[in-house]
């Protein structure tokens, strides 16, 4: 199916976001170190991290990227990090995270199994890459935002963050949207949300109340408290978004609830806002696997751009 390649140019964001700590020469590194073209050289397996609870080590991709997958008790929710072997954990440079948000009933097991390529193609690219367990079965309540919380401030004792970018499927959409809106993260470079949930009270209503409710103690004000829906258009300003969703029937998350209305929301403001169709229902087609990597790299180069003009 054809992009619809609408893309808006506004005035970012003054300054860093409101946890922007990284120095100017953390992002230059990131520049050298950060999705790099070529494979990373393979250095020096991964130390034992806090909380690991077993690791996959020595992992090759197909393109010969030596990392560690390390899976990991995080105040209480599991986790797996994908580490590649040029990252040396404690080092001043910066390196981009990637953020997965797997679907509700999954697990962080999503991380080697479907999103595993994605992962892998990142990797290449030297990018840290961790999904957590919370990420799609809590949505954006109290525990999810706990989690996300806990997941930074482990990630970020790791290594230096340059960049974070984010990518969501299915009810992974509504805490990955709440981490994009409200800026719960620094340096957030886009958001790639496929088959994703955004309006997690309208979902709610129209029959998700056995899926979503514990997550919220079925309580509607407890999902408004954190809805990405509740954000007005200037939430996304100087955001990056790659909406993906189906033109035929979705029962999970319909296109007219969640994607259409957020990619409306978004274009007034953000910085670029693009929509790609497809005819799968509620399947993630193949075409994700590929545009990922890319997407992300296009919006660290325009956001390291922009940070260098003195517009982040």
């Amino acid at each position: 199916m054809p992009d619809d390649a609408t893309r808006t140019s506004h005035p970012s964001r003054s300054g860093v976001s409101r946890r922007g700590f990284l120095a100017a020469s953390a992002t230059v590194a990131l520049g050298a170190a950060g999705l790099a073209a070529a494979p990373p050289a393979a250095g020096a397996p991964l130390p034992r991290l806090p909380g690991e609870v077993g690791r996959l080590q020595g992992q090759v991709t197909a393109r010969g990227t030596v990392y560690d997958a390390v899976e990991v008790d995080i105040r209480g929710d599991r986790a797996w990090i994908a580490v590649p072997r040029s990252v040396v954990p404690g080092s001043r440079t910066a390196v981009g995270v990637a953020w997965f948000y797997h679907g509700s009933g999954s697990s962080h097991e999503a991380l080697l199994n479907g999103f595993g390529y994605e992962m892998r193609q990142l990797v290449d690219r030297g990018v840290v890459c961790i999904c957590q367990d919370a990420g799609g079965n809590g949505y954006a309540g109290p525990y999810a935002m706990r989690v996300q919380a806990d997941g930074w401030e482990y990630v970020s004792s790791l290594c230096k963050v340059g960049a974070n970018f984010l990518r969501a499927t299915s009810g992974g959409g509504a805490l990955a949207a709440e981490v994009l809106g409200a800026k719960l993260l620094p340096d957030i470079v886009g958001l790639y949300f496929v088959n994703a949930l955004w309006d997690v009270r309208r979902a709610y209503e129209l029959g998700g109340r056995t899926e979503i409710g514990p997550a919220y103690g079925y309580s509607t004000a407890a999902i408004d408290r954190t809805n990405p829906a509740r954000h007005p258009s200037s939430a996304w300003s100087g955001d990056r978004i790659r909406i993906v969703h189906t033109t035929t029937l979705d029962l999970v998350t319909p296109a007219a609830v969640h994607a259409i209305p957020f990619y409306e929301r978004a274009r007034p403001t953000a910085a670029e806002v693009t929509r790609r169709t497809h005819t799968l229902g509620h399947t993630t087609p193949r075409f994700v696997a590929d545009e990922v990597p890319l997407y992300f790299r296009r919006w660290w180069e325009a956001w390291m751009s922009e940070k260098a003009r003195g517009l982040r």
